[in-house]
């Protein structure tokens, strides 16, 4: 019998994985990774701590019943709208700057942000030979390969068409029999290529079938970033051969030199996998470091991987619940813990959660959190069960609309907020909507096994769609209980006062800011 370990990079944790042929869950290990705020608006990270957290975690996952020769596949999911500058030699060669990053002040795009950081950074720049989303930067260090798939590649904004609707310009192509073939475990071959990969580590442009690349990188953009598309990867399918693990990679990890490795995607596509949100029928809410409702436009959307649609994303849902952690000294299984003994409405604390700007209905850079209705006599149980709601009602703000217009049968919540009775039954009861919960919550990892698993048998007679039917499952539902559900819509309609009264009051139309960097020759 063989396993499948996958990885999923967020923006504040490592997660690593191992599941069975059946999808179960059979190990797991995580390491939170730190965020670097070197001003109120950045948001940024050393890219190397997220590949030594990858290591530890791996190493952790098989230190067990399950040998390392026994890992049939892996793939890597990662957050998304991030860069990673590496040079040559493959060392990182600056910070990346995170989603949250609001510096440029601008459109909140990655683009923008990359424009920002090599105008801060020009010797860096001048050292960069690639720019590598966050997974491809991991998959990289793993397998010496550069590549990124379509998904991740349209999140970066570098790409060109791009829908408005999807960020793509056509649907999955199929595959040809050379894309298909994995050959052995030790030709260190992939990504269709019947030559060996070059020897300065990544995959020649020749390589691929000329006809198998539904994005294509724009020279506009780039050049408006002051980068070139020659430091931007080779674009590939999510479920294609990336490459296999080297000899360097499986010393520092222990997984067996030569096991395959999948393209894998970003993670909201791997998240809706995991989740087997397809519309109609479900859709996914996801309560991570940030929070986020969507889900495949279709079934047939899902089984191609295309179309995997978002009405609602945060900037601080998960995140915002651990900075209260970290301030006041505990952790935030204890503070939710804590929140389910204060009753509805946090005896009068109301939270509102841009605690880095706000990208949920429309970019503001300028928005800030803040907890109002604060007296002597409250505690931390009570902004616990603040973050909690505010959170929850931001969430009902911004995707409402959508939701009332698709109105899918079932939502199903995953992410760590997950794992938070209290947080789900609040939830519930705000959007007034029934929420399921599946026997793996880490529907990031789940989904990224899926990948795995049909890249090594693209042949076979399961794709995703087939194995999201077979390795959800459904454990129990959270209702959206009565009582709650009124109790909490005169919270909400104060919420949304609050709202309102913070974006007029407090919230700058226009930053008088200076933006570093903007027009500084070079």
């Amino acid at each position: 019998m063989s396993y499948l370990l996958t990885v999923d990079q967020g923006s504040s944790g490592t997660k690593a994985a191992v599941f069975d042929a059946d999808g179960h869950l059979l190990r797991q290990a995580a390491r939170r990774t730190v965020i670097d705020h070197p001003d109120v608006v950045a948001a940024e990270a050393d890219p190397e701590r997220w590949w030594l957290a990858l290591v530890e975690c791996v190493r952790e996952v098989l230190n067990g019943p399950i040998p390392a020769e026994l890992i049939g596949a892996m793939a890597v999911c990662g957050f998304m709208h991030t860069l990673v500058p590496v040079g040559e030699n493959g060392t990182v060669t600056g910070p990346a700057l995170l989603w949250p990053d609001q510096r440029p002040m601008a459109d909140g795009s990655c683009v923008e942000r990359m424009r920002w950081w090599v105008a801060e950074h020009p010797e860096a720049a001048a050292r960069t030979r690639w720019y590598l989303p966050v997974k491809d930067f991991l998959r990289y260090r793993l397998t010496g390969q550069i590549a990124t798939d379509r998904y991740d590649a349209g999140g970066t904004g570098f790409t060109e068409p791009r829908s408005p609707r999807t960020g793509f310009t056509e649907p999955r192509s199929p595959r040809t029999s050379s894309q298909q073939a994995w050959r052995s475990p030790n030709s260190n071959q992939g990504l269709g290529s019947n030559q060996p990969s070059p020897a300065n580590g990544h995959i020649s442009p020749d390589a691929r079938n000329a006809s198998h690349e539904p994005h294509a990188w724009s020279s506009a953009v780039a050049a408006y970033a002051e980068i070139s598309v020659q430091q931007l990867p080779p674009i590939h399918e999510p479920l294609d051969v990336a490459g296999e693990i080297t000899p360097k990679a499986a010393a520092l990890t222990g997984l067996a030199a030569g096991t395959p490795v999948a393209v894998g995607t970003g993670d909201w596509m791997a998240t809706l996998l995991g989740a087997a949100a397809v519309l109609p029928e479900r859709a996914c809410v996801y309560l991570g470091t940030a929070g986020a409702i969507g889900g495949f436009a279709s079934a047939q959307t899902a089984a191609n991987l295309t179309e995997p649609l978002c009405f609602a994303a945060t900037t601080a849902t998960g995140s915002a619940l651990t900075w209260l952690a970290d301030l006041v000294g505990d952790d935030a299984p204890s503070l939710a813990t804590a929140a389910e003994k204060v009753p509805p409405g946090a005896r009068g604390v109301k939270f509102l959660p841009h605690l880095m700007g706000e990208r949920g209905d429309a970019p503001r850079p300028s928005a800030r959190g803040s907890i109002l209705g604060l007296t002597l006599a409250h505690t931390q149980a009570d902004l616990a069960r603040s973050v909690l709601e505010g959170t929850a009602m931001w969430l009902r703000t911004i995707a409402a609309t959508e939701l009332d217009r698709r109105d899918p049968a079932a939502l199903v919540a995953v992410g760590g907020g997950a794992r938070s009775e209290v947080w789900l039954r609040i939830l519930a009861a705000v959007l007034q909507r029934d929420l399921l919960v599946p026997e793996t919550t880490e529907a990031g990892l789940l989904g990224t096994a899926m990948i795995a698993a049909t890249a090594i048998d693209p042949s076979g007679d399961e794709g995703v769609a087939a194995l999201m039917d077979r390795w959800v499952r459904t454990t129990r539902t959270v209702p959206a209980e009565p009582d709650l559900v009124r109790r909490y819509q005169p919270l909400y309609e104060e919420f949304q006062l609050a709202e309102v009264m913070a974006r007029n009051n407090l919230e700058p139309h226009k930053s008088s800011r200076p933006v570093p960097g903007r027009g500084r020759p070079r």
